[in-house]
């Protein structure tokens, strides 16, 4: 899997700047994204076969290589050069315009019954009637709502994107939903007082982060003693899940997210599949973490109470390893790292 996923990335890079480069290297990611999905819902070990994937996927791109750079009049594609200076700019711009498309049906529905699974199955309320929340790092601000829909007085969600925070309004006024608020704000300086909300929820944001320690401590200050925190980051180790998404991170890395963008819309998949595959792919900071890492950043910002979940939706890979998913831990690792705490 590791030679396989070196032979990738040599190949894609080796293409280029060119549009039609960057087009090529895109196409790649649904290719392995599908291959991945078909092979992990088999019985069998998926190593060989997803590493046989990359390697035909490979061997592609090298028989693609003397027509891209035969085309020399073709401009060079302008990359997505990160600076410590733009982060928070590109990562905005990056979901904002991901989140911008999504279809009705996977905007407000689809989040509600996503958390109320993940509520449910994990023995927690679904009932929160006169509650304040914020999401922090709201997105397009879907669970906001969703958490408004599970009977909460007051949702808030704040974002870095102005472009979320534009779509999230638009969507809301669209859709007549009342009793949210939305405000561009950084997730690691939250304008709130203390103590100011009885549920705080973060679902993969901190991840995103230049300092995701100093996140989780703003959670636990804004939330109310007693009060229900909920956070999302990423894992590890991931199995070849995140095995396969770091190695198109490297086949990506640099390419324009707008180029990118287009190319997966050129191969019809809805914007909801497009942002699946190009979340963690294109993102500037990817920080995959350990339980260990998030339980001691909890606790020194205050936290009690802390509780890693092992169920979630059908999809989830913490639910497939509680399933008893054939190779689980080979497919998924330890599985989504998702808390509950209090204060």
């Amino acid at each position: 899997m590791i030679e396989a996923g070196r032979e990738l990335v040599d190949a894609a890079r080796a293409l280029g700047a060119s549009p039609m480069a960057t087009t090529l290297r895109a196409w790649i990611v649904p290719h392995l994204f599908y291959a991945q999905e078909r092979l992990f819902a088999l019985p069998d070990d998926p190593t060989q076969p997803l590493a046989d994937v990359m390697a035909e996927c490979a061997a592609s791109l090298r028989a693609m290589r003397d027509r891209v750079s035969a085309s020399e009049t073709w401009p060079r594609t302008a990359a997505t050069a990160t600076t410590p200076d733009n982060v928070e700019a590109i990562t905005g711009a990056h979901y904002g315009n991901l989140f911008a498309g999504f279809a009705k049906e996977h905007y407000w529905d689809e989040a509600t019954n996503l958390l109320r699974t993940r509520l449910e199955r994990n023995g927690l309320p679904t009932d929160f009637a006169g509650k304040s929340v914020i999401d922090a790092g709201c997105g397009g601000g879907r669970y906001t709502v969703a958490w408004k829909q599970l009977g909460a007085a007051r949702a808030l969600g704040v974002d870095v994107s102005p472009i979320n925070i534009a779509t999230a309004k638009a969507r809301a006024v669209e859709a007549a939903i009342d009793g949210v608020e939305y405000r561009e704000e950084n997730v690691l300086a939250l304008g709130a007082p203390a103590n100011a909300f009885d549920i705080v929820f973060s679902n993969g944001v901190l991840h995103h982060t230049r300092d995701w320690p100093a996140g989780i401590s703003e959670l636990v200050r804004v939330l109310a003693p007693g009060g229900l925190g909920w956070l999302y980051l990423i894992e590890r180790p991931g199995g070849l899940f995140w095995d396969m998404i770091e190695v198109l991170r490297e086949v990506m890395r640099g390419d324009s997210h707008e180029l990118a963008r287009r190319a997966l819309e050129q191969l019809a998949l809805p914007r909801h599949r497009i942002f699946y595959m190009l979340d963690h792919v294109m993102v500037p900071i990817n920080e995959r973490l350990t339980p260990a890492e998030i339980e001691a950043a909890l606790e020194a910002a205050g936290a009690r109470g802390i509780r890693r979940l092992s169920r979630g939706a059908d999809f989830d890979r913490v639910e497939q390893i509680h399933r008893g998913a054939p190779h689980a831990a080979t497919k998924f690792g330890v599985g989504e790292n998702r808390y509950t705490f209090s204060k």
